[in-house]
């Protein structure tokens, strides 16, 4: 499932033919957003021949390897989320949850529900990633026991369903997957937006979609819980930062669209992912025509776009 520790900085020794990943960030309903994004890459002529996903990303990866990396692909994509907003696959009464999961008795009804989803869309439970029609999928979770991410797909002998079910597995709706002294979670509690699987993977050019956004959280007088809330997001946008490091170190340009301030309701609310995939689509596709601007007039050069945000000056 995924490269030793040492074989990181190991990427001359990969395939370095030229790759284009699509790198989809977790982010619960808000991956909507991604969605009106793909079909504006697909429509403007950007193909890849890579996707990594974590979370929600993996399974926005999943299915357009299975329906098409094309704008019939977008089609059954969306149809897709129809059916997840209309089954409410995550249960809004958060606070049951994470006390059920502190008193050790974790409930398995989202994991059986959209196991139960997953395998009706036609992914079994020994579908492996040399099955899917259509180009390379890898999908990011997170090992507790190591601290590292593993990549399902690295090997095409993966099984697809159990990359997805431990991708999205996060808390307090999943409970942590255990498997040969691993404990498997969500990939976003290491790599919420996976730059770095995407190089393991061969990547040679990177166009991400982020979906981190704090801009539903208050900025002053916050509770514990809230300062909790702004310390997960704090963190991961430490994470992003560095990856989107480790690829200029490595000379792979990174296009990173985010989505902060599109979606208007928390991640287990579905109820507004029409409008959101509209919103993804009309963000991208300005994102799209400053790229074209940027590379006729050769004023900016496409590289890490971190370079330019205050945050990190």
């Amino acid at each position: 499932m995924d490269l030793p520790v040492g074989e990181l900085m190991k990427y001359e020794e990969l395939d370095m033919n030229q790759c284009t990943a699509f790198v989809l960030g977790g982010g619960g309903s808000h991956g909507a957003l991604q969605v009106g994004a793909l079909r504006a890459l697909i429509k403007a002529g950007y193909t890849p021949d890579l996707i990594v996903g974590t979370s929600i990303g993996a399974v926005n990866a999943v299915g357009m390897g299975l329906w098409g990396i094309d704008l019939d692909g977008i089609d059954a994509l969306e149809r897709a989320w129809d059916d997840v907003s209309g089954a409410q696959m995550l249960d809004p009464r958060v606070s049951p949850l994470i006390l059920r999961l502190m008193v050790g008795r974790p409930s398995d009804r989202a994991r059986k529900k959209i196991e139960n989803y997953f395998t009706s869309m036609g992914i079994d439970h020994g579908m492996r990633f040399n099955m899917i029609p259509w180009g390379r999928i890898g999908l990011v979770s997170a090992d507790l026991a190591t601290g590292q991410a593993v990549i399902y797909g690295q090997n095409p002998t993966d099984l697809v369903l159990e990359g997805l079910l431990t991708s999205i597995a996060v808390p307090p709706w999943f409970a942590p997957f255990q498997k040969d002294g691993q404990m498997i979670m969500d990939g976003g509690a290491f790599s919420t937006l996976p730059i770095e699987p995407a190089l393991r993977m061969g990547a040679t050019e990177i166009i991400a979609l982020d979906l981190d956004d704090d801009s539903l959280l208050p900025k002053e007088n916050l509770t514990m819980t809230q300062y909790f809330e702004q310390y997960i997001f704090a963190a991961s946008r430490r994470h992003i930062y560095l990856e989107t490091a480790l690829a200029e170190t490595h000379g792979v340009p990174v296009r990173r669209i985010d989505f902060r301030g599109l979606a208007t309701k928390p991640i287990w609310d579905f109820s507004e992912h029409k409008a959101w995939i509209r919103a993804g689509y009309e963000k991208a596709s300005f994102q799209i025509e400053q790229w074209e601007q940027e590379e006729k007039s050769g004023s900016v050069p496409i590289a890490n776009s971190y370079q330019q945000e205050p945050a990190w000056k």
